[in-house]
């Protein structure tokens, strides 16, 4: 093997504090390292990668203001600055597993922890350098785009005992993997696997399974994996996307949940959870992850407008669900849209949906005046305007809130008659109805309610519950579903004891009935009834 040049290595060192600039940039020098570079923080970081490649870059996490370490190394995989041969080592005085979770998302090629010692990182570079030697033409081939070679090497370089075997057949799984070479990964993991255990194998086996549609099986790899070692964060992000592919959008959320239980300081985590919550009309879940995706992504290139946006969405949504809900939140959701501005450069629809959200929120508040202020400039503002059909949802949004019923019930009707031949639009006003009239929703809805009548009938409660339940979630203004939930209630308080957490429920549900129903509506005699059985029970 040849002998290890550091005199070759472009090295950059990024760190706020000076002392340790020097004190590491010395250590470099006496390795021998022919050229090294610093920056005192994140942002002039990315400014001399964007200008120059490095060979090794040695970052802090804690950068000051600005992007942090973890940041810095998103970005630079994000907008392809780092080369597949270069390193990333990420220092912190921090041991925190969040943090250490986080940050292996995207792949740092070691993790040291300070203070450290001229001794200590020679070695974890030595290391490092001697396996990039051993694996040098296949990057290469991968650079070319030249696959096929860049297994051949690999495949050679495992042949003959390397000592980066396991990093080889690591990069040979994802090659075959991404290239849909499914038999030859399948053999590659398999022969892993009968050596030991290891989680990158049992994962790439599962990601195997998928691949060729058994999502079953992929599914109890993962189970495994994840109950043998809860850290295994792609274990997590496979089976979200298998129940996602199997459409099973509550077991996705629950997925996500328990991932971002392990990992909270994954930013993109809790934007795929906010995302599901929201889709799943789960707004209590949704507003506290878009919250933490709001924070999470400040100085992140993964932060986006619609976060911030669907932060202040679902926050209204979720006092307007339940309006004993501290509104605490409401403000959190104000402060958040009061600074797009200085974080986005916003269009005339963006401007327009954070001021139908201010108005939403301070109606959350109480604070009727100012919501009403509001809703009128920003409606003075619309008129004459082609809205969006995301922009007249928020206007319905708005108008539930301050209680304008007939101003919100003529709009619905509108955008009805606008999208009647636009299933997908219709999917999303479905969401604001007493009763779908999509075909995917009608369909849906008339299902769930059938397993739960279903069970129901058979005294299976908890399955009943589930099914209502589910359907409440899936359309909060259906009042048939809402009705249902609370008869199943009813009937399992009279079996089994009245809890105050189904009684909540009840009142809940009744609360929205009874704020939509009007005389002569064919389910208001059945509320009465319901209503005084609930009535009766506590």
């Amino acid at each position: 093997m040849e002998p290890l040049n550091y005199a070759d290595l472009r090295v950059l060192v990024i760190d706020d504090f000076d002392s340790f600039r020097l004190t590491v940039s010395k250590m470099l020098d006496e390795f021998g390292c022919g050229h090294i570079d610093t920056a005192v923080n994140g942002r002039r970081a990315l400014k001399i990668c964007e200008e120059n490649e490095f060979d090794v870059v040695l970052c802090d996490y804690n950068l000051g203001p600005g992007p942090n370490g973890q940041q810095v190394l998103e970005t630079l995989r994000e907008r392809n600055l780092l080369r597949r041969q270069s390193l990333f080592m990420l220092v912190s005085a921090e041991s925190s597993k969040s943090i250490v979770l986080s940050a292996y998302d995207y792949h740092p090629d070691t993790y040291l922890t300070k203070p450290i010692t001229g001794r200590g990182l020679k070695q974890r570079l030595d290391r490092l350098l001697r396996q990039r030697q051993e694996m040098m033409s296949v990057y290469q081939a991968l650079e070319h785009d030249d696959v096929d070679q860049a297994i051949a090497l690999s495949l050679e370089c495992i042949a003959n005992g390397s000592r980066a075997t396991t990093a080889l057949q690591k990069l040979l799984g994802d090659v075959y993997l991404e290239t849909g070479r499914l038999d030859e990964a399948e053999q590659l993991f398999t022969k892993v696997l009968e050596i030991r255990p290891l989680d990158w194998a049992r994962v790439g086996m599962s990601k195997v399974k998928s691949a060729r549609g058994d999502l079953d099986t992929s599914n109890d790899w993962l189970s495994q994996i994840i109950d043998s070692n809860p850290f295994c964060m792609q274990a997590y992000d496979q089976l979200a996307d298998n129940y996602r592919e199997q459409d099973n959008m509550e077991r996705v959320q629950d997925v996500l949940q328990a991932a971002v239980d392990v990992s909270p300081m994954s930013m993109v985590r809790q934007a795929s959870l906010a995302q599901v919550a929201s889709e799943n009309n789960d707004y209590i879940v949704a507003s506290k992850a878009y919250s933490r995706t709001v924070r999470l992504g400040q100085h992140s290139c993964h932060d986006r407008l619609e976060h911030h946006l669907q932060f202040g969405r679902v926050t209204s949504s979720m006092i307007r669900e339940d309006p004993t809900i501290n509104s605490d939140v409401a403000r959190e959701g104000l402060k958040v849209l009061d600074a797009l501005p200085k974080r986005f450069q916003l269009d005339s629809e963006a401007r327009y949906q954070s001021q139908l959200l201010e108005s939403q929120l301070h109606a959350c508040r109480g604070d009727t005046r100012r919501a009403n202020e509001t809703l009128a400039e920003v409606e003075e503002l619309m008129q004459g305007k082609k809205l969006s059909l995301a922009l007249q949802l928020d206007r319905v949004a708005t108008y539930q809130n301050l209680n304008q019923d007939l101003k919100c019930g003529d709009l619905l009707e509108a955008l009805v008659a606008e999208y009647q031949d636009d299933e997908q639009a219709l999917q999303r006003i479905d969401l604001w109805l007493e009763e779908p009239i999509s075909e995917f929703n009608t369909k849906l809805v008339a299902r769930i309610n059938n397993e739960g009548i279903t069970s129901y009938q058979n005294k299976e409660f908890d399955d009943a519950l589930n099914s209502f339940r589910r359907a409440a979630r899936l359309f909060p203004n259906h009042l048939g579903v809402h009705l249902n939930l609370v008869q199943a209630l009813v009937a399992d308080m009279k079996e089994r004891g009245v809890n105050e957490t189904n009684m909540d429920t009840c009142l809940s549900s009744l609360h929205k009935v009874e704020r939509k129903i009007k005389a002569g509506h064919p389910q208001l005699e059945r509320f009465r009834q319901l209503q005084h059985m609930v009535r009766s029970l506590g």
